[in-house]
């Protein structure tokens, strides 16, 4: 698939062509870059907007998109600010509801040890050291 350039004749000055001929015919043409690089591309664009949109309908206006290796800002759960995440235990956040129903642990590892599961580690079945004698010599 050939690739359309920018290309300056010194006769008649600047064409776009997949090769580097001009239209009238001369061969001695510099290839130029009149347009910079779209660092912008349609699926950015659409994430930019979708950001923006979700902060106009949930009343935000402290979203920052962040750059690879930053972090997010913190931000912490207030009245102004119903969003953040909040930390602490279930109890403690509210909204769940931790009761057992039929007398059963609500404790994730209880569950899993009353129903019998096996919770050993894994064992070495065979392991024969270096059995092709690969180690190097010092």
């Amino acid at each position: 698939m050939a690739v359309l350039h920018d290309y300056k004749c010194p006769v008649h000055g600047y064409f776009e062509s997949f090769e580097a001929v001009c239209p009238s015919g001369c061969t001695d043409v510099q290839l130029v870059f009149l347009q910079p690089v779209g660092m912008k591309s349609d699926s950015t664009k659409h994430n930019d907007k979708t950001l923006k949109q979700l902060a106009l309908d949930f009343k935000m206006s402290d979203i920052k998109s962040t750059r690879e290796g930053e972090a997010q800002p913190p931000r912490h759960a207030t009245p102004n600010n119903p969003f953040a995440p909040r930390w602490g235990s279930p109890a403690e956040v509210g909204g769940y509801n931790l009761n057992s129903i039929a007398g059963e642990s609500v404790s994730g590892m209880q569950a899993v040890k009353q129903s019998g599961a096996n919770l050993t580690g894994p064992k070495v079945g065979s392991y024969i050291p270096d059995h092709e004698n690969l180690t190097i010599q010092k």
